[in-house]
Parts: C-alpha cells; structure tokens; sequence
C-alpha cells in the first residue's frame, strides 16, 4: 500500500485556524425598500433570439444562484412564475461578436445541450453578465458536495479533521454527510408527480384567480435551490411555477386517509407558499431532505465553503522556496497566488478531468483538447508538444499533466524533454510509469538543470493529488466501480479486459503502458493499493435490469438488460439508447427521483439500480410503448460506433475553438461574497 508520510502542523497554526472558522460570517439576505428580498446576483434586461433563430425577444432576467430566470417585464418582487429557467450548472459560455443583426451576444450551453443566445447593450454590461453567470454556474448541489469533502479531505491530510470538525459552519457537514452522499446522486434534488393546488393559494382564493383552485397533479423538480412545477407534456425548461428555496420551512400536515401524504413549502424571505401532497411516506420523507438541503444550495453558503477551503489550504506543513524566474513564465504569473484545490470537473469537451487536473489553455488563451486518441491538440488540431507552456482558466502556470504548480515549482523534464511529472506518493515519474529519482538532473523546458529546492517543491502537488483523489473515491460511493489511476493520478481511458490480461492498459496520453503502474484506489479509505494483485476475475453470473418510463406517475416498462457484476449503467446506456433515443432523447437515468450526471453513469454499477430504473427524456411527454425490448450484456459491443461519436463531437467542438468562440477564463467576478 502506497502511504504518503503526514508532517505535523504546529499547534499554533492550528489554533488561528479554529478562530478563523469561527469567524466566518456571510450576507444571505439584501433589503429592497423595507422588505428583505433573496440575494441573486444580478438582474436586467438581455435579448433573446428565438427558437426559430429569426426574431429576439426583449426578456427581464434574473440570475440567482445555479439559474438563470427570465420573465416579459421586470417585476417589483419575486413572483413565482418565470417565463423560462436556465440551469446553469456545468454550463459552458461562448462570446460571439455578431448574432442574427445583433452585437455584445453570447451563447449559453447547459448540460442537457439546450443552446441559449442572448445580447446585451455593450461590451461592458455583457462582461458582467458573463463574469457573474460563470460564477453562478458553479453554486450547484454537485459542487456544494464535491467543495464540502474536499475541506474535510483536505483538513485530514493536514492533520486537522477535528479543527474543522469542531470550528467549521453546519453547511460543511450537512454536505459532507457520507449517509446522504451514498444514497444521493451528485445532481441532488428530486422529482417526481405529486399533487397540488399550486403556489400562494391564498392569492387564488382572494380573487385574483378566476377559477377556485383543486388539487391537481403536476411533475416537479428540485434542483439546486430551486423548485420548479411542469404540467404533463411540457418542456423542461419553461417551468408553470418556480420557488426559491433560500429561508423556507417545511411543514408537515396530518395524513388524510385517501388524501396522501401533505406537506406545505413556505418561504419567510418572500412569502411563497405551496402545498403538496406525496403518494406514500418514503416519498414524502425524501422530499422533505431534498427541500431542506436545497435550502442551503445558494451563493451565500457556496462562499462560506470557499472562504473554508481558503483557510484550510493556507495552513502550510512544510517551508515553501520562493518562485525561480522562469524562462517560459511572465513575470506578472509568478506573483499569483497558490490556486486553490477546487476547480471544474469537467473540461471544454464534457468529459470528466483527472484529479487535481485544470481544463489547459496555451499562452494565447485557446484551450488545448484531447482528440479521440488521447493526444493533446492546440487550436488546429496538431499534436502539442510536452514543452509547450498552459495555463488554468485563471491564467496560473499548469505542469505537462494540467496540473497546477506550487510555488516554486515549474514544468520539469528529463534532458531528453520527456516530462516528469509528481505522483500522489511524492515520487517523480515519467508518463509510462518509469520512476525518476528525486535527486537525479531534472531541467526545465529550455534545458536548464534546475536547482534541486525547485524540484523538491513540485512535491507539494502529492497533497493536491491525495484529496482529489480521496474526494472522487468519496463521491462514488460503495456502488461504483473502483477507480484505477496511474503513477501520477491519472484515470485510464480505458480498462479492456483482454489488454489487461495481455499485462498492458491504455494511460491518460491514449499510450499503452505496463499493467504494473496501476493502482486501485481503495473503497472507503481512498488509499491507493497495487492494481494487478488485486484484479478480481469477471464474474459468469448475470440477472436483468428492467427498464421503466413514467407516464404521470405510471411506471410502465419498456425493457429489460441483461447484466452482470461489471455491467455499468453507461453499458446500460449505449446497449438501449437506439430503442430509446426516438422517444427520449438525451434520457437521464433516475436514481431515487434524482436524474444521474453522464460521467456517473461510467462509474455506478447497474446492479445497484435493482430491479429496475427509470429513464426520463426532456419534455414530459406521455408514451405508449409498442412492445417491450430485451437485450444482452454480450450485445455491449458498439466500440466503432462510439468511437464514431466521439470522433463527430470533438469535430464540432474544433470548430467552434477555431472560432474563438469559448471563453478563455472565468476572469475576476464582480460578486462580492
């Protein structure tokens, strides 16, 4: 087992973090007139191109937290009643100088691939626009999770877990809790059907509704902070109804037999009510924990983990060299501050980044992709070499593995210009997993032999690379595949049977190297442990996993997969996505009333779905299945068609770089916490 030796941190240093947690204090609320209102980050007035790409509507927004609400006129309070709503999380964001007769426009594209053109009035106001939404795409459930044990992780591997443990605010362990996080995919939230006489139904009896409101039943989804209502057959992103969930209280009714099971929703930050009534007492105890937690999704409790982690990540266990002037490096980047841990999960291209690692971008700011083969391109497709400098979206200096580097520390190579890079055990490794001995000559990217505190200081990465990792063995649960990485941290792009039987896997690069620099990261402890002496054989045995949709909460099965004890629900999704994709395309997976992430679909087993899941499409549109298939884990053998997929999407995204068209950086937010 690969151990990396604690140093202790002295306790002075521990007792000024236990005061400065304690001191940590946000603004949750701000006053519009004499009433309090919910903070949101920003609001006015942006056009909006039309579906049709032909006319723009002039739409009031409203950007609060993960979404992005849009309404015909500005309005004096927070209705409930948006006119559309954009969730923002995992977003990406494009500037286009010139749109359909407009200028100062910029493209939103969410997660679901729904595709978003909105101009502001100048240059000015859609930089802010831009800079807060970059920002606001970050404050999601996933995040508020992954930022939550990420301190804790962080505070063990300095030997301060009970510090913070004991300093810390209630966010930290409400999100941190590892009951929750096994039981509760990252997306969190729920949703389902549940019946309803909608939102401020007081309002409605006091005439300014016509109709006398009943109880009707309507498919909701809690999502971050919110609490958005659909009628069947909507689209799902033009929600009847939406609640702010920041200061509300859920108060449980008595059971009526016949009724269901009530429970009403108030707000005291705005005064929005809504009553619910859930099907059965599992289904309403889940709702009730999915409001509570949505509660404290919001940019207030975001900050107070972020200011956490700043003070965590301050706490230093060893002296630090100072920064070298570098030959490859401006002057004005050796000032910046040390990054910290938390950044993107994904890059430009929606696939998962290894740990510790950054989306890269060349000293131009063009990001730097991975085409289908693994190799690294710049804006025109051609092969990056090892040396070339990147950078992190905020410009800080990364290493040949996109990783950022301490202070102190800069891109190393061997004097042939392979790179070397520091593994999560603090040794140093060439890619294929060949060790470089400490003390032998590294040289950096002109050729120069660096002094030997410069490279002892590259070792600070090892930290870095042990939370992150801990921290995705945490977030995957116990139902998960178990993540294999290489020497330096990174996962394989692929783990084939057969190759690994021929003693070879494919690495991070798209290159084969030696089965022996495999590690398993260790269920529970995130420890990394030998990969080849503990590979467990596939096993024979197989069962089914059938396959629902729900019809206004009428689950009917459409189909069956044979499955076995490797069978994961990615599996699952390139063995049925043809029968499917007609009536639902870009299903979700629902995983207890919560929709699963793409990248967690690699990792959880299906047998952890038993006896069935169910999928969800993007319009709530009621379907009659004309007849129920059946496939076979053996079927799963649709390599050349994803690899097809693959070659077509990074096609499009090139296309787009070459444009200029994606953001370079998330430049400095004009939010204030």
């Amino acid at each position: 087992m690969l151990v990396v030796p604690k140093i202790a941190v002295p306790q002075s240093k521990l007792d000024k973090l236990a005061d400065d947690l304690k001191k940590l204090e946000i603004q949750t609320v701000v006053k519009v007139g004499e009433a309090p209102v919910p903070a949101f980050q920003r609001q006015g007035y942006l056009e909006k191109l039309g579906h049709n790409k032909s006319k723009w509507f002039k739409r009031f927004f409203v950007l609060r937290d993960s979404f992005l609400l849009s309404y015909n006129l500005q309005k004096s309070d927070f209705t409930v009643e948006p006119r559309g709503a954009v969730h923002l999380g995992g977003a990406n964001i494009q500037l286009v100088e010139e749109s359909n007769g407009k200028n100062f426009c910029f493209v939103i594209t969410t997660m679901q691939k729904d595709v978003f053109v909105l101009a502001a009035e100048s240059d000015t106001e859609r930089q802010a626009w831009v800079c807060d939404i970059d920002e606001a795409r970050k404050v999601t459930h996933a995040n508020m999770i992954k930022l939550s044990v990420e301190n804790q992780c962080l505070a063990e591997e300095k030997g301060a877990s009970a510090v913070a443990r004991d300093n810390s605010t209630s966010a930290l362990a409400l999100f941190s809790n590892q009951e929750y996080i096994r039981s509760t995919p990252l997306t969190g939230g729920a949703e389902g059907w549940l019946r309803t006489k909608g939102f401020n139904p007081d309002e409605q009896k006091s005439g300014l509704l016509k109709s006398k409101p009943s109880f009707t039943k309507c498919y909701f989804i809690l999502r971050d902070s919110h609490l958005l209502m659909f009628h069947g057959g909507d689209v799902l992103t033009k929600p009847r109804g939406c609640m702010y969930l920041l200061g509300t209280t859920v108060i449980v009714g008595e059971d009526v037999e016949g009724e269901g099971f009530p429970f009403t929703v108030k707000s005291t930050q705005c005064g929005d009510e809504i009553g619910l009534l859930a099907s059965s007492h599992k289904v309403r105890a889940r709702w009730i924990q999915a409001l509570q937690v949505g509660a404290r999704v919001t940019y207030p409790d975001y900050q107070l983990l972020l200011k956490e982690h700043a003070l965590l990540s301050a706490v230093t266990m060893t002296p630090r060299a100072a920064p070298p002037k570098a030959a490859n490096m401006p002057a004005e980047r050796l000032e910046l501050p040390p990054p910290p841990l938390h950044v993107e999960d994904f890059d430009l291209q929606g696939q998962q980044l290894d740990p510790g690692a950054m989306q890269p971008f060349d000293s131009e700011g063009n990001p730097i992709l991975r085409n289908p083969e693994g190799k690294l391109v710049d804006a025109n497709g051609e092969a990056l070499s090892a040396t070339q400098p990147r950078f992190g979206p905020s410009g800080e200096q990364l290493d040949p593995f996109n990783r950022p580097l301490p202070p102190g520390a800069v891109p190393m190579f061997t004097q042939d210009a392979q790179p070397i890079g520091v593994g999560p055990d603090g040794l140093h490794y060439l890619p294929d997993g060949t060790q470089v001995d400490e003390s032998a000559p590294h040289f950096d990217v002109s050729g120069n032999q660096l002094p030997q505190e410069v490279v002892v200081a590259a070792n600070a990465i090892s930290t870095n690379l042990n939370v992150a990792i801990k921290v995705r063995q945490v977030l995957r649960g116990d139902d998960s595949m178990p993540e294999v990485v290489d020497v330096l941290g990174r996962t394989f792009r692929e783990m084939n049977d057969k190759k690994s039987q021929e003693g070879v896997l494919l690495n991070a690069d798209g290159d084969l190297v030696p089965l022996q620099s495999a590690r398993r990261v260790e269920t529970g402890t995130g420890k990394l442990v030998d990969y080849a002496s503990t590979q467990l054989p596939r096993s024979t045995d197989t069962t089914h996993l059938i396959i629902k949709v729900d019809n206004e909460g009428d689950e009917q099965q459409i189909g069956e997969v044979e499955i076995d004890s490797h069978t994961t629900l990615k599996d699952v999704r390139e063995l049925i996505v043809k029968e499917i994709e007609v009536s639902f395309p870009d299903f979700v997976f629902l995983f207890n009333q919560v929709p699963l992430m793409k990248y967690e679909e690699k990792d959880r087993l299906a047998l952890s779905c038993l006896p069935e899941v169910v999928v969800r499409g993007k319009e709530l549109k009621s379907v009659t299945p004309s007849g129920v298939f059946s496939k076979k884990v053996t079927s799963l053998t649709a390599y050349e068609e994803q690899k097809k997929k693959e070659q077509q999407d990074f096609d499009s995204i090139m296309a787009q770089v070459r444009q200029g068209r994606f953001l370079r950086s998330a430049k400095q937010s004009i939010l204030e916490p």
